[in-house]
């Protein structure tokens, strides 16, 4: 396990449509365990507290660790960012989405090995050249911004990161960071998670 550098908490993004997958993706069992437990486990035990934003509550978590978004439009991840920014009580937060059942036992620990002495705000893991904001360490200040992007209905949540003082960090596990957005991924995924 990760040793905790910081005082983090942590969103599990899964306020999405789910159109893909047919149904609520959170609630798909892989291996026996709904897809959302599989994050929760792997996120917790790297931060101090797990929030979940949602639309609709999950059954066997605490109410008072789900929340909706502020944003009642259907913008993408960036409205359960803005909403998160405003509800976790650390400075910094953790982002996950709710799909991802392999993500790394060391992604808050390698996200924020840069931040003593910085002013980079936002973290984002880069997987075989590939930027992966959903799952981004960022900082409680940025929220402000996401406003201008809602105003201007710039809703693509990269072009978000790349306005804020970002650093993408490496990481060499591509299948850490695959999700599962419908129910061929699904059926690849059963038995290896």
């Amino acid at each position: 396990m990760a040793k905790l550098r910081l005082n983090v908490e942590a969103v599990i993004l899964a306020g999405g449509l789910s159109s893909r997958m047919g149904t609520n993706k959170s609630l798909v069992q892989l291996n026996q365990k709904k897809l959302i437990d599989h994050v929760f486990e792997r996120i917790s035990p790297q931060v101090n507290k797990v929030w979940i934003n949602t639309n609709e509550p999950i059954r066997g978590y605490a109410l008072d660790l789900q929340f909706s978004d502020q944003i009642q439009e259907k913008i993408g991840p960036l409205a359960g960012i803005y909403s998160s920014l405003e509800k976790v009580q650390t400075d910094w937060v953790q982002f996950c989405p709710n799909d991802c059942p392999n993500l790394p036992d060391n992604l808050v620990d390698m996200l924020s090995s840069n931040i003593k002495g910085s002013s980079i705000k936002i973290f984002i893991p880069l997987v075989d050249g590939r930027p992966e904001p959903t799952f981004m360490l960022c900082h409680r200040s940025t929220r402000e911004s996401i406003n201008r992007f809602i105003k201007a209905k710039n809703y693509k949540l990269m072009s978000w990161v790349e306005s804020n003082h970002y650093q993408k960090i490496t990481f060499n596990d591509g299948i850490a960071f695959a999700n599962i957005n419908d129910q061929e991924e699904l059926a690849k995924y059963q038995n290896e998670a």
